[in-house]
């Protein structure tokens, strides 16, 4: 370990020499924009740009169509009357979101992003928005009415409301009575 320090260090002075920096000049990072020079090549060569590096990975990198997930933004709140869910779903009409509501108190919400038609002579920048299918799906508690849920978009937010149920009409989980048979010489056999 200690050789390595020393041979890093021993090596960075090296390449001050090298690279005819004066102090006084200007700093290391310098060194390393020096177009042409030895010292950037190889730095640039081992140590990438990182940003620039992020900047192509959109491009870069080929993407299934049918597996492409895009990513909803979700708030879930419950007030004393009502939970309310918003989903971001900017740029999206109504028609392109399906609400779903199954037995089993799971309220599911899913579309699909379409990508916008590359024509020919266009020269794309940057790609970005995300695009693709989407679903999002959520438990609700044993407080809610889901006969009651309305749903409304406005300016690329989803909002759905359900009403939550009095107390009084809240149902708890049912009660199952076990059976067993005794047998007639008064112990107990399991079936």
């Amino acid at each position: 370990m200690k050789q390595t320090s020393l041979a890093l260090l021993g090596l960075f002075f090296v390449t001050l020499f090298i690279g005819n920096i004066k102090t006084t000049e200007g700093s290391l990072p310098s060194a390393f924009d020096t177009p042409g020079s030895l010292l950037s090549d190889l730095w640039r060569d081992r140590f990438p740009d990182p940003f620039r590096v992020l900047e192509q990975i959109p491009l870069g990198l080929e993407r299934d169509q049918s597996l492409a997930l895009s990513p909803v933004r979700v708030d879930w709140k419950e007030t004393p009357e009502e939970h309310v869910i918003r989903l971001d779903v900017p740029g999206m009409k109504k028609d392109e979101v399906k609400i779903e509501v199954e037995e089993n108190r799971v309220v599911r919400v899913s579309g699909e992003r379409k990508r916008e038609e590359e024509k020919e002579g266009d020269h794309w920048h940057r790609v970005e928005r995300s695009h693709g299918k989407f679903w999002r799906q959520f438990r609700m508690p044993d407080n809610v009415d889901l006969d009651s849920v309305k749903a409304k978009l406005d300016n690329g937010v989803l909002t759905i409301t359900i009403n939550k149920l009095s107390q009084d009409k809240v149902k708890g989980p049912r009660v199952v009575d076990i059976a067993f048979e005794e047998d007639q010489t008064g112990k107990v056999s399991s079936a």
